[in-house]
């Protein structure tokens, strides 16, 4: 497990009945240009931290997103919240790549596009490095696959990425194929947050997190508007401990599953 287990952040968010709150920081957006300058991105950062961030991503794709791996070593420097890489990721080596940089987590895209044996490798290579994977859908097909596939965690993207055109799905959508992730794995929404209200709809769809970029990025208070949407005034950091797979975190409480004591967390 690394060194900050998203999984644990998301098992600890479940027990706790609130979403954990993910940003993505991403320095520039196909849809809407530049977010975050240069300049900007360790003062972003620093307010992220600040404004109590459960955990964090970023694309490296320097095409559409601006993005790095040097990008993604200044993020890490300056946070210890789990980091987790975005790409359109084109080969196995890139899974040692995202370990080398200090990721803890890596997104792999489950589209029509996508190899099929190289996700698998992919997959395979960064479990085998310690890397957590989560897996990214956009409808119930790719959803059925993921789970045929024995992924631990799945985040379902509300804004379609195909050849990046980019249409919007409503929140509700997000919120309809969440409820059908078995509830032995982590889910987390992705695109869907613009206030409040939508922190609240996610935790009732059965979100475990919640992941924002743009919202953010604009915002004239980061900090404060990470504030304003959490449920409860402390961050869900989990103290991690030896937990050897995904598969041995306690699963949330069902019919047949009687309640137990939450995760440990940090004060």
């Amino acid at each position: 497990m690394p060194s900050c287990s998203l999984y644990q952040v998301l098992a600890t968010a479940r027990w706790h009945g609130a979403p954990a709150l993910m940003v993505d920081v991403k320095c520039r957006s196909p849809r809407d240009g530049e977010l975050i300058s240069s300049e900007r991105l360790e003062p972003y950062v620093r307010s992220l931290v600040a404004g109590g961030v459960d955990a964090l991503s970023t694309p490296t794709d320097p095409v559409y997103f601006d993005g790095s791996i040097s990008t993604a070593r200044r993020i890490r420097a300056l946070a210890d919240v789990p980091l987790m890489r975005k790409e359109f990721f084109t080969t196995v080596e890139q899974m040692d790549e995202s370990a080398e940089a200090g990721f803890d987590a890596v997104q792999l895209a489950l589209s029509s596009f996508v190899d099929p044996v190289l996700f698998t490798a992919q997959k395979a290579r960064a479990e085998q490095l310690g890397l957590e994977v989560v897996v990214s859908v956009t409808d119930s097909l790719q959803l059925e696959r993921a789970v045929a596939l024995g992924a631990n965690a799945i985040s379902i993207n509300c804004r379609g990425l195909a050849a990046l055109r980019l249409e919007s799905r409503s929140a509700g959508y997000g919120q309809v194929l969440a409820s059908l992730v078995p509830r032995h794995v982590w889910v987390v929404l992705e695109s869907t947050v613009s206030g409040r209200a939508d922190i609240d709809a996610a935790a009732r769809a059965g979100a475990d997190g919640v992941l924002m970029g743009t919202t953010v990025a604009k915002s004239a208070d980061p900090a404060g508007l990470l504030r304003s949407l959490r449920p409860s005034a402390a961050p869900l950091r989990a103290v991690l401990e030896p937990v050897p797979s995904a598969v041995a975190l306690r699963p949330a409480p069902g019919p047949e599953t009687p309640p137990g004591p939450p995760l440990p967390i940090s004060a």
